[in-house]
């Protein structure tokens, strides 16, 4: 999923993550939400994941270990990808890496996908682009893979942030930036790219 800012991506994925632990078949489900900084995911997830967990009898947070245990045995947590041998020898039946453009490359085939295969878990990749990096390698590979879903949203077709709102960030944002940022443009994060700009028209317009 590639979605412009403050459009609600993490939001969405922690109430995933919490259907998944809560209706996965397997016993003592685990699921996971993963930011490029421990402290990252604490500061962006946390309140979301305690708020949405709260209504549901039996669910305990642990403030200490990021964690919220589910009264059916599963359990959501967050981690980190800033110290990835933490995450060794877990198992995972869903996980989402959030901001996956600022995570070390080794990190999801090292780490992650192995700790799905037993399960046969679930995996989301989410983030704003930041030029091409391996995020932008799964986006590619996304679109011809039926074993994946892909997604993006701009903030000019999504609504979710109001056009008075967008036109004040343009005032203070170059229009690489903006591009980058609210219409999740690959290209705009390359400075000095020739017809860099051209080439993220041409992508919105479906002409690559």
């Amino acid at each position: 999923i590639v979605a412009h800012r403050r459009a609600g991506k993490t939001v969405a994925c922690i109430n995933q993550l919490i259907r998944s632990a809560l209706t996965c078949p397997l016993p003592e489900p685990r699921t996971a939400y993963i930011a490029p900084l421990y402290r990252q995911a604490k500061d962006v997830a946390w309140t979301y994941l305690k708020r949405f967990t709260a209504p549901i009898p039996g669910a305990d947070a642990n403030e200490s270990e990021l964690r919220v245990d589910l009264p059916n045995g599963g359990r959501v947590r967050l981690y980190g990808a800033d110290n990835p041998d933490g995450m060794r020898g877990i198992y995972l039946d869903d996980c989402v890496l959030d901001e996956f453009a600022d995570m070390r490359p080794r990190v999801l085939p090292e780490i992650i996908r192995p700790a799905l295969s037993d399960r046969k878990g679930s995996l989301t990749l989410i983030g704003t682009p930041k030029g091409h990096n391996e995020f932008y390698d799964r986006w590619i590979e996304a679109q011809t893979d039926p074993e994946w879903f892909n997604l993006i949203l701009r903030a000019s077709e999504t609504g979710l942030v109001d056009e008075e709102e967008l036109a004040s960030a343009r005032k203070l944002m170059t229009p690489e930036q903006y591009d980058q940022e609210y219409e999740c443009s690959f290209e705009a994060a390359i400075l000095g790219a020739y017809w860099g700009r051209e080439m993220a028209e041409a992508e919105r317009a479906g002409r690559i």
